[in-house]
């Protein structure tokens, strides 16, 4: 039986994966920006029998049957702050008990916790759906793998410290001379005071940005290394795409890296988190962010790059458990599908 089904995307190509290769007969009629809120308008007035998939958020839907996934609750408040604030609160609930809402699909447990310490789920079905990956390029990969990757974030929003560049840049400043063979390649926007810095060290590129094909058909296959000890980010993408190609993460405890990594990767404590361990946000976490960069994370990173490249066996076999991990359920596109289609059938058969 062929579903069709009203989506509400996202941009960030972890959504993207749902029109690249939806679930198997299952056909998205895709809305957007002013067209799509007219159209949830309309069918306010004039219901439709469509089930429609919201992607990391949740829209209102007068008298529509509805699903949803998010990578925290904070895509329900407009701040972080509101989110300890009974009004706002209050309102997100409103939001969540708006039309019928068939299911809330969490992308990680961490995730999960967040609805669940802040929100009332009683009434409502939720399951953890994991993202995935899926592209269609052509790679290319090399005799020698020669790349340590670091990719996201920027000065200007403090995006870069909070993602862990700091730490990364200041690790590889330990490293480099020791494997010249092997490059640190940062695909972000640091202060200007870390591009002086790196003119000096031949094995060190700094790029603002990487065109994604590009990223996909020639810098994961040609990377040994990707590190992204996070601290604030709920998914971290690169991660799962780079492990698709056999590259070893090491990563942060942050929210979801060690469900996402597991044992196929390094996990790092951090001493600075913007998600707390129950599921709420630090409101703190920017002023304390400050207090870095972190010799503790310096030294973890270090000690794990020169595991990685100090040790071929060790690389292979960790590089081994990140590619089976990400082609087996539940990361494998195969089974995110199978999983949504039976989310989206039993939506329809309430």
């Amino acid at each position: 039986m062929s579903l069709t089904i009203d989506l509400f995307p996202s941009p960030h190509p972890i959504w993207k994966t749902l029109l690249e290769k939806p679930p198997d007969n299952v056909v998205y009629k895709v809305w957007y920006g002013f067209s799509g809120r007219t159209y949830l308008m309309l069918t306010a007035i004039f219901p439709r029998n469509r089930i429609i998939h919201f992607c990391n958020g949740v829209k209102l839907a007068y008298n529509r049957r509805w699903v949803a996934d998010m990578e925290s609750a904070k895509v329900l408040f407009k701040s972080y702050s509101l989110m300890e604030n009974p009004d706002s609160i209050t309102a997100a609930q409103e939001r969540l008990e708006t039309g019928d809402c068939a299911a809330l699909l969490p992308l990680t447990n961490a995730a999960k916790r967040t609805l669940e310490r802040i929100l009332n789920l009683k009434r409502f079905h939720v399951k953890v759906i994991y993202p995935t990956f899926y592209a269609d390029v052509k790679t290319i990969f090399p005799k020698k793998r020669d790349l340590i990757i670091f990719i996201g974030g920027s000065y200007l929003n403090k995006s870069f410290e909070a993602k862990g560049g700091r730490e990364v840049f200041s690790a590889w400043l330990t490293l480099y001379k020791m494997y010249p063979s092997y490059k640190l390649l940062m695909i972000t926007k640091p202060p200007q005071d870390y591009l002086k810095i790196a003119k000096d060290v031949p094995n060190l590129q700094i790029v603002n940005f990487m065109p994604r094909e590009k990223l996909l058909s020639e810098v994961y296959p040609r990377s040994k290394i990707i590190v992204l000890t996070s601290m604030m980010d709920t998914v971290g993408y690169s991660v799962i795409e780079a492990m698709n190609y056999g590259v070893v993460p090491i990563v942060s405890d942050h929210f979801a890296f060690p469900e996402i990594v597991g044992d196929s990767g390094f996990i790092v404590n951090v001493p600075v988190k913007l998600w707390r361990g129950d599921g709420t946000p630090d409101l703190n976490f920017y002023e304390e962010l400050a207090n870095g960069p972190f010799s503790e994370i310096i030294e973890k990173i270090a000690d794990a790059i020169h595991v990685l490249l100090s040790d071929e066996v060790i690389w292979e076999r960790y590089s081994h458990k990140s590619y089976e991990r990400m082609i087996n359920p539940p990361f494998n596109i195969d089974f995110r599908n199978e999983q949504l289609r039976k989310v989206y059938e039993i939506a329809i058969g309430r």
